[in-house]
């Protein structure tokens, strides 16, 4: 028996010598996104890919159709990272909630406002209803200023209406309960299919707004600096992979956008793959006309700094690194 023992003992010095431990257990995550856009579908892909887990997070995406309801999940800490619309978040910051962005997909919006034949220009609208997102929205807020720059007044000249996510507007404008709809990505390309047409093309108007955002509480960046560093890692090779990758980002979009239309998926691959940022940092000057537009609703953001709102650390560490080079073969 004290052989035996001594073996074991053995043994385990051997073992202990040879022995690498693999990743702790993996850090839970519950990250919602706010559309069925493939604005999101770097993180689609991240999750899809193994990404996360490869940093050792286990991400739980969940799908929450309205930026002003992950707010108060993410300040409750119901949920821990966010990647939804810059607009919710900024409203809620400039009121007083304790957030910050620390990565953004993308600052172009690929936002249309379809319509029936009849309707020929944004002019025709007047009297008009069109679908949108709740108030608030990225949607809502891109489609009003979009509105005002061809000098119609929203609620006026015009009535917004709250119908939704993109398919629910989509479905609106279909069976005539509106006679427009702001929509994006691949919920543009079907209406299209459907015979609708852009009356409103947001991409040729000089309004830049920041999109699908990364949104965290302050004080989960402070005390949880390193997950989040982690998540972006993981998030950053999904945009690589979204940018690159055309047959697996096709096969995640397929699922998660519920789509099996080939010409779709390749049309929406096609557009977006220019549009995810490489280095997806905060802009200041992007960030900054999105909090202006805001001061007609909330004054008081007329005296904040969006420096303030924006964490770029995380991303110039992981760029300072090497990391995003690295990713994409040093190029």
């Amino acid at each position: 028996m004290n052989a035996l023992r001594s073996k074991l003992k053995i043994l385990s010095v051997v073992f202990g010598l040879f022995y690498t431990p693999g990743p702790a257990t993996a850090q839970t995550l519950t990250v919602p996104f706010a559309a069925l856009s493939p604005t999101y579908a770097p993180l689609w892909v991240a999750e899809q890919a193994g990404f996360f887990k490869k940093y050792g997070l286990d991400v739980q995406l969940i799908y929450i159709s309205a930026g002003s309801v992950i707010i108060p999940a993410i300040l409750s800490g119901q949920v821990d990272i966010a990647n939804m619309s810059s607009a919710p978040a900024l409203t809620a910051w400039s009121r007083g909630a304790e957030l910050a962005t620390v990565g953004v997909t993308s600052n172009r919006l690929l936002h249309v406002v379809m319509a029936r034949e009849s309707i020929k220009k944004p002019e025709d609208l007047k009297g008009k209803k069109i679908g949108s997102d709740r108030y608030g929205s990225l949607s809502d807020l891109v489609l009003r200023e979009a509105l005002r720059h061809y000098n119609i007044a929203p609620d006026r000249d015009v009535a917004v209406i709250q119908t939704g996510g993109l398919p629910e507007r989509l479905g609106a404008l279909k069976i005539g309960a509106v006679d427009g709809a702001i929509v994006t990505g691949d919920t543009a390309f079907e209406a299209e299919k459907l015979g609708f047409h852009k009356v409103i093309d947001l991409s040729q108007l000089p309004i830049r707004y920041p999109g699908s955002t990364i949104i965290v509480t302050r004080s989960f960046l402070s005390g949880k600096r390193d997950v989040v560093k982690r998540f972006l890692r993981g998030w950053i090779e999904g945009i690589k992979t979204a940018k690159t990758d055309k047959e697996f980002t096709i096969k995640v979009m397929q699922r998660f956008l519920k789509t099996g239309d080939r010409s779709i998926l390749d049309k929406t691959f096609e557009v977006y793959k220019s549009v995810h940022e490489r280095v997806p940092s905060p802009d200041p000057k992007v960030m900054g006309v999105a909090l202006k537009q805001l001061t007609a609703s909330v004054p008081q953001a007329a005296q904040l700094k969006i420096e303030d709102f924006i964490d770029r650390s995380l991303i110039s560490e992981l760029e300072n690194e090497g990391f995003i080079s690295k990713i994409y073969d040093g190029r």
